[in-house]
């Protein structure tokens, strides 16, 4: 996941004034304390709040760019997040005290000059960007951009980070918008609430201002949000981490302390500022992509935020003042907003032109030209429009310019949408599929296609299904709903397929890697007049263990009860065979620590025993060899010799030990092995394309297509599982 930014002031700017989202500014006046004078004039420039958006930038570019040392990097945005709720709320309740009241027109109209015309640029940068570096994600980047030039991409990344498929595809290059996205949520509603406040409340006698009133608002809010954050991150982690719900409290932190109006005293000013800085340090070093975050794990960040923040507040903390104040510091702090905006394309178009992930050197490569981007950008756009008279004094001028910009930039995403790059081979090729099924032969024939595809691997005109739609190659049960039911019951009676009054019954169970057989099967309980029912559930595995997610990272106890379920109504349903697969050669469980062979194997033996209680037979079919994970993306730069795209069988098989251990186990057991990677790989090589057909729709899920192709090879060993008595059966070709 990628990190947020900080966003831009809201006070009435001095010339100077700083970046927003990631970055924002630096100079920014401590909150007026009534009962205290106001601090000498040098301190009406924050150097402070601009260092300390330098540590931020920093902590997230270096992240993303590949620093291993700080893989909790992300936690950058946390900062930009209270340094922006601080700035903000500061600026808004200087402007109520001078006047008594909030500008709602001049506060979104000086959000628009600051925001919209540095990243404006940067989102048509990325349209052009993908459709000439990565032309298979060019529609669902315009997309992204579309939503981005809303301030809604937060929402859609929640959105399609909860779908599993998506969970392996490249990160979209503007994902990191997402920041800003959710400040721009929060202050569509704060500046309300504050102008609700202030005309509702008894006023203070000090400065007018109901401050009171204010932070027991803000506390209640930010109470509420924490509790949320930390709810939904042990649930639902795509939407904790990307939705606004879950981060106002880390914005209201920051406007706590701006209403607070907190004076710390002198000799507390530099050990608060030392350990809030190393509050910082500690989550980007200790925290890393398995970390459950936001939740609890937030408070790290954000506290040691407040901590530098409260301690600046109306006096130098030290020597850490002077080290966050310092030219340079202040100097990165002014160009975090522009760096963060292009730091991120950099990165993923610097990958697409190298055809591969790019090494640390590369990537600090990368993001060096971005600062070089970002620097141009504040010099000559950023700056002069910030400062130009008749926006700065013309609250509808300034708003009609951010309007116009965000509106052209999705004119721009909508026609990218329409006109999409085409991506095809110049040859055709003849279509495996009546080949094998009219074969004497059908497995000797596929031999001969596999390895004709090893040698001459190139990518056809009339490639099924097309790169660009490969990624929606699902099968039929997916468009029906049956996957995410939470009701295995439901499955029962809903997830019918094959012959729907067929005298046997079959069932399929398992993960998306069960559900990858779902074509084939389907097809042969058709031709067998077999009744098919459906137990599929993504990520869950019909073994008996507790896995974490591979898109969610989290633990699943939800697959639990869900297997719980679907093992209740196969009972009951008393199948004669029952179809079963699951990547859970690859997928950690977290029972008796991570990827122990002997868990998945306890798991499979104890799911066994219970779908074979009324004497069902059981075919386990191995898991599917594995591509590399830039599959689609290598097919498509590599049109004319995909060779590059193919694996070994040797580095395609994963965890070889543990597969043989799980296959040998079941056999044992009395469940019938298959061993399906005759029908993806020669014995040396595992091709990507078998004549016209695409082999895998992402790197290890199996097209609709190429599942069909494999008819003939699962029905021969599904007609001896069923006419066979039930007695071990031993695995073959493991």
């Amino acid at each position: 996941m990628t990190s947020p930014t900080t966003s831009p002031d809201v006070p009435p700017c001095p010339a100077g004034a700083a970046a927003r989202p990631l970055p924002q500014r630096a100079h920014e006046a401590a909150p007026i304390a009534p009962e205290a004078p106001a601090p000498p004039a040098r301190r009406a420039l924050r150097g402070d709040i601009e260092g300390l958006r330098a540590i931020a930038v920093l902590l997230v570019v270096l992240s993303h760019a590949g620093v291993t040392s700080l893989a909790g990097g992300f936690v950058g945005v946390d900062v930009f997040f209270v340094i922006s709720g601080y700035v903000i709320t500061a600026g808004l309740l200087r402007e109520a005290a001078r006047t008594g009241t909030v500008s709602l027109r001049t506060f979104y109209a000086r959000r628009a000059v600051r925001l919209i015309p540095a990243a404006a640029p940067v989102l048509v940068a990325v349209l052009v960007g993908a459709w000439l570096l990565t032309p298979l994600r060019a529609v669902q980047t315009a997309w992204d951009v579309i939503a981005s030039s809303v301030y809604l991409i937060n929402l859609r990344l929640a959105q399609t980070g909860t779908d599993y498929f998506a969970a392996g595809e490249p990160p979209s290059p503007v994902q990191h918008f997402w920041s800003l996205a959710v400040e721009e949520q929060f202050y569509l509603l704060w500046p309300l609430l504050l102008l609700l406040l202030l005309r509702r409340s008894r006023r203070d006698a000090t400065d007018g201002l109901p401050r009171r009133r204010i932070l027991t608002w803000v506390a209640v809010i930010a109470v509420a949000s924490l509790a949320l954050s930390v709810w939904l991150s042990a649930r639902h982690l795509a939407w904790a981490y990307f939705g606004s719900p879950t981060r106002v409290w880390e914005l209201a932190a920051g406007a706590l302390l701006a209403t607070a109006t907190v004076r710390m005293p002198t000799r507390a000013r530099l050990p608060l500022a030392v350990a809030g800085l190393g509050a910082i340090a500690a989550a980007a070093l200790a925290f890393d992509e398995r970390t459950v975050f936001p939740g609890y794990a937030a408070l790290l960040p954000v506290a040691g935020t407040v901590a530098v923040i409260a301690a600046g507040a109306g006096g130098s903390a030290g020597l850490t003042d002077r080290l966050l104040g310092s030219a340079p510091a202040r100097l990165l702090g002014k160009l975090s907003y522009s760096w963060y905006l292009w730091h991120w394309p950099a990165l993923v178009f610097g990958a697409a032109l190298l055809g591969r992930a790019p090494h640390l050197v590369e990537s600090l490569g990368f993001v060096t030209v971005a600062l070089g981007l970002a620097a141009a950008s504040h010099h000559w756009l950023e700056n002069p429009v910030r400062h130009r008279p008749t926006l700065r004094h013309s609250p509808r001028r300034g708003l009609a310019l951010g309007g116009s910009l965000s509106a052209a930039t999705a004119a721009v995403a909508v026609l990218a949408t329409l006109i999409t790059p085409t991506v095809a081979g110049r040859t055709s090729a003849d279509d495996p599929t009546e080949l094998v099924a009219e074969a004497p032969s059908p497995q000797r024939r596929l031999t001969q296609l596999l390895a004709a595809s090893a040698a001459r691997p190139v990518v056809p005109a009339n490639l099924t299904p097309p790169l660009v739609t490969a990624l929606e190659n699902k099968p039929t049960f997916y468009r029906d709903g049956c996957h995410e039911l939470d009701d295995p019951a439901r499955n029962a009676r809903k997830c019918r397929y094959g012959a729907p009054d067929g005298a046997r019954t079959v069932v399929l169970l398992g993960d998306s890697h069960a559900g990858h057989w779902f074509p084939a099967l389907n097809t042969i309980a058709v031709e067998r007049g077999w009744r098919l029912i459906v137990f599929v559930r993504n990520e869950c595995s019909a073994a008996s263990v507790t896995v974490f997610g591979f898109s969610d990272r989290r633990l699943l106890p939800e697959c639990t009860r869900w297997r719980k379920g679907a093992l209740e109504q196969i009972r009951k349903l008393a199948p004669d065979l029952i179809v079963t697969s699951s990547i859970g050669s690859s997928t950690t469980a977290a029972d008796g620590g991570p990827d122990n062979d002997q868990v998945w194997v306890r798991g499979w033996l104890a799911s066994l025993e219970k779908i074979k209680a009324k004497g069902a037979r059981v075919a386990y079919i191995n898991t599917t060899p594995h591509l590399r994970e830039d599959l689609l993306p290598c097919l498509a730069a590599n049109l004319d010799n995909a060779a590059p795209c193919q694996r070994s069988q040797a580095e395609a098989v994963p965890l070889p030990d543990r597969r043989r251990a799980v296959a040998g186990a079941l056999a044992a057991a009395g469940a019938s092995v298959i061993e399906p990677t005759p029908w993806l790989c020669t014995k040396a090589t595992c091709p990507a394309l078998v004549g016209n057909t695409l082999v895998y729709r992402d790197n290890t899920h199996l097209t609709t297509h190429y599942s069909t192709l494999l008819t003939p090879m699962l029905a021969a060993r599904l007609d001896k599982i069923m006419k066979a008595r039930t007695q071990p059966v031993q695995a073959h070709g493991v």
